[in-house]
Parts: C-alpha cells; structure tokens; sequence
C-alpha cells in the first residue's frame, strides 16, 4: 500500500509500505480517506525536528484522520463501515500522568508522526477502539476536523469560559479559529485578531467577530487565548486580561517570543495555563462538527490526492490556504 513517507528533510516519497494484517484485540483496522495537513507535518517537513523530536529514520506523515472501520478485532465496539476520527496519541496508561487524568503529559505516548511513530498518511492503519471514535453524520474529511478542533475545545476548557464572559484569542490561523469557535459554543462573547487581513476575513466568514490586530487597542478580557506564540501579541494580551483572569497559551513560539511578566500576572491574580494537545475531547469535537458544519466547510475545500502531496509541499502551496485535506480514496 502507499504512504506519504519523509525520508529527511525536504525529502518526501510515495512509497510502498506494508499493510497491515492481523488485528489485535482491542483494535481496529482502519481505512484512511482523509488526512488534513498540519503545521507540525510542514515543519517536520522543512527542518526534520521540532524541538527534541528530531526525525533519524523515515517517517509516514498524518495525524489528522478521517476514515471507515473495515475490521474489527475481539473486544471491540465499533461497528465495520463506521466513519471515525482518530485520536492519534495512544498513552502508556501506567504512569502517573495517565492515572491522574493528564494523559497528554505522558512521557510515553505514542503519536502519529511524531519522530519515531509513523503517522496515517496511507491506506490502512491499526487503532486501538479505545481511541478511535464514531462520527455518524460526518464524513471523513469532516471527521478528520475533530484532532485540530481538539485543541481548540482543551483550550477553551482550560478557560474555564461561562457564558456571557469577554474572551480574546490572538491569532486566526486554524487553530485560533477552531479555538474560537470552542468558546463561542461554551457561550463566550468571542473577539479574534491577527495581522494578516486575509485571515480575518475567514473568521468573519466563520461568523465570527473578527479584526485586524493593533497592540493599541485597549480592551479587557475575561480571557486570552494566545494561538500565535507571538511576543508582540502575548505582551497585548498580558496586558489586557482582567484582573483575576485568565491568560492561555496554545501557540508554540521561541523561547525568547514566549517570555512573560510573571511580576504583573502575579499581582494581578492571572493564571497562567499552557496548552499541550488535549484529553477527553474528541466526543466534543464531533458533536461540534455536526452543530457547525456550514462553518467549518472553510476548512474542507482545499483538497488534494496522496500523490500530489510530495510537489505541494515542495511549493509551499498548503500555504496559500488556511487547511488542505489529503484524500486517500
């Protein structure tokens, strides 16, 4: 079977893999149509590392996945033919951070495409049904939306957001628009801001109230959800946050664009919470999908074939898009 496989940087091969046969019990085989690309898979791409994960032996690309279940091992309880969303972190289960709940701290994870775990950029993939979850109503490429928006619903969570409360995300790239749409269904009254025009017009397109960014705009916000990792926009939204708020961070920067005052926060009562992927949210996220499909279709129009994948990416084309889809069928 073929898969997107990246051999090193900026080297990106359809290659035949083996397909996988026997599934254990506990697991499901797993048809992929869809694969939305990431902003991880382009930097993998790009430079062969993200921080400590660094890529020493070829890697198939994906974890935002769609598909269909076509078999079923012991002990499971989805049915063959259903559409599902992958949740691509499967975590060791024993140490301290699982049994506490904070299953996406562990150490031990194993997530699609992320040096040394292949990802779903291919025709089939083993499962676990633990992880796996029916999207009736959806189809792949929508499911595929549930990782991404994934992190917007941990975020919003994390907010603690009631409705009614004044709530800013900083950044209107795809996951500060899957942020905000998080929010605004926790009944927040949502603003979105980001410097790029064209962005924002695609938050406005999405409903949502949108503008471009201007560090001289006084406000004050419940909450700030940073998805940029921006130092410029982080020192806005430092300043702004109420007193006794709350201050979010989602987007991963440099260390140096990530510094903040802690002496201000402090004083001020700001809790200060970071972001990494999520935990008991893809039921979530697939209830989301179906309340606010007509919104999200700006996510699905881009799509392309896993062959076309390798000159896409050669071209940077993905970034004249704000999401491109992989279809695998």
């Amino acid at each position: 079977m073929k898969a997107a496989v990246l051999r090193g940087v900026r080297d990106l091969v359809i290659a035949d893999v083996l397909e996988p046969l026997e599934v254990p019990r506990g697991y499901v085989k797993v048809a992929v149509k869809a694969v939305g690309i990431c902003g991880s898979d382009v930097h993998y791409y790009k430079e062969g590392a993200i921080g400590s994960f660094v890529l020493r032996q070829p890697m198939i690309l994906g974890h935002e996945v769609g598909g269909v279940v076509v078999e079923a091992g012991e002990d499971t309880h989805i049915p063959v033919g259903s559409v599902v969303a992958l949740e691509p972190g499967v975590p060791c289960g024993a140490c301290q951070q699982c049994r506490t709940g904070h299953y996406n701290l562990c150490q031990d994870v194993q997530f699609f495409a992320t040096p040394p775990v292949d990802g779903a950029m291919t025709k089939y993939v083993l499962h676990p049904a633990a992880y796996t979850f029916v999207a009736d109503g959806l189809t792949p490429v929508e499911a595929s939306l549930a990782e991404p928006l994934s992190v917007g619903i941990y975020a919003a969570r994390k907010a603690d957001i009631h409705i009614g409360q004044q709530v800013a995300v900083l950044g209107a790239g795809p996951v500060g628009l899957l942020t905000a749409l998080a929010a605004t269904a926790e009944g927040a009254d949502v603003s979105v801001f980001d410097v790029q025009r064209g962005r924002v017009d695609a938050a406005v397109t999405m409903g949502l109230r949108a503008e471009v960014f201007s560090g001289e705009r006084v406000a004050a916000y419940d909450s700030v959800i940073d998805c940029t990792g921006n130092h410029k926009a982080l020192e806005w939204g430092q300043r702004t946050v109420q007193p006794g708020g709350k201050l979010i961070l989602v987007g991963m920067g440099s260390r140096e664009a990530m510094m903040i005052d802690g002496l201000a926060l402090s004083i001020r009562g700001v809790s200060v919470h970071g972001i990494f992927r999520y935990t008991n949210t893809f039921p979530a996220a697939i209830a989301l999908i179906r309340r606010y499909k007509e919104q999200l279709s700006i996510f699905t129009k881009q799509q392309i074939s896993l062959e076309q994948l390798p000159t896409y990416l050669e071209h940077d084309e993905q970034a004249n898009y704000l999401k491109t889809i992989v279809r695998l069928d």
